[in-house]
């Protein structure tokens, strides 16, 4: 009789973590990719880019190797979230970074020095 109540237990717990993995995907924001370009006339070695609401700078987008002047990473950003924060560290040992940076609509993020700037979807 115990190891019936344990074995249905288990299936009670399995089918509770179905049915809750079921309805974080069904609730997970929606993506849209995102053009960033590197128009600085430096080399960056990392780029940075996540919701202002989190508390770490997550992954390094350019990964091994560099993003030189004009070059282009294309990623999706969660529309959960409108603000960013980004940080971009150069060759050099500099650091640039922006704070609620609001991508609603935003299809481009050129990335220059001191600044940056964007074009907006139709």
């Amino acid at each position: 009789m115990i190891k019936l109540t344990q074995h249905l237990l288990k299936i009670f717990l399995l089918a509770a973590l179905f049915i809750m993995s079921a309805q974080n995907s069904a609730f997970a924001g929606i993506t849209e990719p995102l053009e960033i370009v590197n128009e600085t006339g430096q080399p960056i070695m990392s780029l940075y880019f996540v919701p202002m609401q989190k508390k770490d700078w997550g992954n390094d987008l350019v990964g091994s190797g560099v993003m030189n002047q004009g070059d282009k990473r294309s990623i999706n950003y969660d529309t959960d979230f409108a603000n960013y924060k980004i940080k971009v560290e150069f060759e050099n040992g500099s650091t640039l970074t922006w704070k609620d940076v609001n991508l609603i609509n935003v299809w481009r993020l050129s990335i220059e020095y001191g600044r940056y700037s964007v074009n907006a979807r139709g």
